[in-house]
């Protein structure tokens, strides 16, 4: 999102989002590549499929460099469009393993447990996100972005919230994907998990 300050760097909230922000798209896109990189690689977990989600969110805010500008804040207009295309990487590939669960189902019925086990870990923390992003986006964004690595101000200012209320809903956001994880029920995977 924003670059980080190193060592020693004040961070402050910039509450202007023009402030710093380059009028130029390949600019303002070299400068955010590599949080919106991180961001997304969190998310999907998959270096090449967060190169893909970030080029296609890089095309999708070229063609609305403009609408960008004009917004009240380009930065959080830009976050929008790199999230929907995370979203779209992630629905692409839960189609793609639902297809390839059932070619194992009906070639390789001997599938080990253990493969099966780290699958159902892994769909447990991505449902877990999912409802956490259902009943708390915010604080599902606040635990992405601080996973990614970035900082509490940068994060406030991504989101548009002080940096203060991006650590409380950090903390919260933790908890509540903890409970989820640990009170899945109803058939839903990973009940006992916590969140790494």
């Amino acid at each position: 999102m924003l670059n980080t300050s190193g060592p020693g760097e004040d961070h402050e909230v910039r509450t202007d989002p023009l402030d710093r922000l380059p009028a130029d798209f390949e600019a303002f896109f070299t400068r955010e590549n590599p949080g919106y990189l991180r961001y997304a690689q969190q998310r999907l977990r998959h270096r090449e499929d967060a190169q893909d989600a970030v080029q296609n969110a890089g095309t999708a805010l070229y063609q609305n460099w403009r609408r960008a500008l004009a917004s009240a804040d380009p930065q959080a207009f830009a976050f929008k469009i790199l999230k929907d295309a995370v979203v779209d990487v992630l629905r692409e590939r839960r189609r793609a393993e639902r297809k390839r669960q059932r070619v194992i189902a009906q070639h390789h019925p001997d599938t080990s447990q253990d493969e099966l086990d780290e699958l159902a870990e892994l769909d447990a923390l991505d449902w877990a996100m999912d409802e956490l992003a259902r009943s708390a986006p915010v604080q599902a964004d606040v635990v992405r972005l601080r996973q990614a690595g970035l900082s509490y101000p940068d994060i406030g200012c991504a989101l548009g919230i002080a940096h203060t209320t991006a650590r409380t809903y950090y903390s919260l956001g933790r908890r509540h994907l903890e409970y989820l994880l640990e009170h899945a029920g109803g058939g839903e995977p990973g009940a006992g998990r916590a969140a790494e």
